[in-house]
């Protein structure tokens, strides 16, 4: 026997309630996925960078630098180095030197089609070569010291990780935002990454073909 479909009566709650149940389980899922998205983003905290202020004329036809560095400043983060100098003098402000830099003695910078000859040393003993760095690094670390024609040309810093820093980006970024304020009639700083080394030159605004010449590491 086949019985006749009867209807809810009038006012029933039962279709309402079906309707309500899977848009209440979708919400509350949504809501846990949200949840556990929230809590697995860690909070980034992004560094502000400055770039050097510009003066404008009244017709915002030309610029210049609003404000240039003077040699002490740039030379105070430098820890005592000035472009130009030679091997004997870059020598005399390197901490842990045995002896002094002869141009012939240096090696050869691979990266460079020219003869640039280089000189490095661990990050831990350049002291105040490390600027306004708090940030960590790793133990690898080590700045360069570059030459060409027997005149120092630029400045990098290669942040290493390791075990105890594996990230070390934070460090080039704090030493970065110390040269990039400066004019590039002074100074052309550049920040990159290198493999697994976090880098940043600091190069003579004079040095023509080797200012867009990037260090990389061997392997890469």
């Amino acid at each position: 026997m086949i019985r006749p479909h009867t209807a809810p009566p009038r006012g029933s709650s039962e279709p309402r309630s079906r309707c309500l149940l899977p848009a209440l389980l979708l919400a509350g899922l949504a809501s846990a996925i949200g949840t556990i998205a929230m809590a697995q983003t860690p909070d980034v905290t992004k560094r502000i960078l400055v770039l050097p202020a510009l003066q404008w004329n009244d017709t915002a036809s030309t610029w210049h630098y609003a404000v240039l560095p003077d040699a002490g400043q740039i030379t105070s983060l430098l820890g005592g180095l000035q472009f130009g100098m030679s091997p004997e003098q870059v020598g005399q402000h390197l901490p842990d030197r045995n002896g002094a830099l002869h141009w012939d003695d240096l090696p050869d910078a691979k990266e460079f089609s020219q003869d640039v000859r280089y000189v490095w040393l661990p990050m831990q003993a350049v002291n105040t070569l490390l600027g306004p760095v708090k940030s960590c690094f790793g133990r690898q670390s080590y700045l360069v010291v570059l030459l060409f024609d027997k005149a120092l040309f630029r400045v990098s810093w290669r942040f290493m990780p390791d075990a105890t820093c594996p990230n070390p980006r934070a460090a080039s970024e704090e030493l970065y935002s110390a040269f990039l304020p400066l004019a590039p009639s002074v100074a052309i700083s550049a920040r990159y990454t290198a493999g697994y080394a976090e880098v940043v030159d600091v190069t003579a605004p004079d040095a023509g073909a080797l200012i867009p010449v990037h260090w990389q590491m061997q392997g890469q």
